[in-house]
């Protein structure tokens, strides 16, 4: 196992660095000149050639990439262009609305769609199971941004249950009042996904119920609910925990739409006020981050399969 865990950190090594390569090269060939954006439309070409040779925007691509690189290296991630705080401290002071948001979606997406998905294929062909495919298939055309619009308009406008945007904190506005201001954002972001897992529950319950090893706990006489949660739950778990995986790292880069339309100071809207402001340092340390993330959720994903799958730690 251990070897396993050594081998998969290892393989993360080349994937980070083509990440951070591409990154850099997104970010600085896209047209857009951070330092004119700075001073406005009326600075003077003097200015703005000052201004970038100030920032260091004037070295070639590989320069700056190599400062960059380091800086990274040591725990730098950069500072805004614009208010020259360091990309660590606003990393850290956005997360939080965007965890908070990424979480409490992905429960509601568990809770709705694994049950649903269970007892779609334990109903196969039943008037419950077309009812959940209408369901999903509804969950995956809606998009996000529709059904914020749809829920806004329904309890925060029309009955008045719900706030229509912004955010409590946990630490100093308590539960009650932090749940209250996530909860139709997270419905917004989460209902699409739920849609996915639901899919992929039923497909591979369906496959597993489908099993001879299932056919003969039923011979045996074992009651349905025992052999659905004790024997084809289980076996059907890795691809559910892959889409858990992929769902997770969808919510987290699908929470930017969300969060500015609830008014969430989340790190996806301070991603959106970057790209406008064209401030290079913000936008690189944000995507790196989100797929550090991804690469650590896929390596957890891996060590799940171990857990699940003897099969996996005897090939380790």
């Amino acid at each position: 196992m251990r070897k396993y865990i050594l081998k998969r950190l290892l393989s993360m090594i080349p994937a980070v660095f083509v990440v951070s390569v591409v990154i850099f090269l997104i970010i600085h060939l896209t047209p857009g000149d951070p330092a004119a954006v700075m001073l406005g439309d009326q600075a003077d070409p003097e200015a703005i050639a000052a201004l970038r040779e100030a920032l260091g925007l004037n070295d070639p691509l590989p320069v700056q990439y190599l400062r960059w690189l380091g800086g990274v290296l040591q725990g730098d991630l950069g500072q805004s262009l614009y208010s020259d705080e360091s990309m660590i401290s606003m990393l850290l002071s956005h997360l939080g609305p965007t965890l908070s948001l990424t979480v409490f979606a992905l429960a509601i997406s568990l809770i709705a769609a694994v049950p649903l998905g269970i007892l779609a294929a334990r109903k196969r062909g039943a008037l419950a199971d077309n009812a959940i495919s209408v369901f999903s298939m509804i969950g995956i055309s809606m998009p996000s941004f529709l059904l914020g619009l749809l829920l806004m308009l329904v309890f925060a406008v029309t009955l008045r249950w719900l706030p229509a945007a912004g955010y409590k904190t946990l630490a100093e506005d308590g539960m009650a009042e932090h749940l209250r201001y996530l909860v139709m954002p997270s419905i917004a972001l989460g209902f699409m996904e739920a849609g996915l897992i639901l899919r992929m529950t039923r497909s591979s319950m369906l496959e597993v119920l489908g099993s001879d090893y299932i056919r003969m706990a039923k011979a045996k006489g074992e009651k349905s609910l025992a052999i659905t949660c004790k024997h084809a739950f289980k076996n059907a778990l890795i691809p559910i925990v892959t889409t858990v995986g992929q769902t997770f790292m969808g919510l987290l880069s699908g929470a930017t739409v969300v969060e500015s339309i609830f008014n969430i100071p989340g790190i996806g809207k301070m991603t959106i006020t970057a790209v406008q402001q064209r401030d290079y340092e913000v936008v690189q340390a944000v995507v790196l981050f989100v797929s550090m993330i991804n690469i650590v959720v896929c390596l957890v994903i891996d060590l799940i399969y171990a857990a699940i799958d003897p099969r996996v730690r005897l090939s380790a």
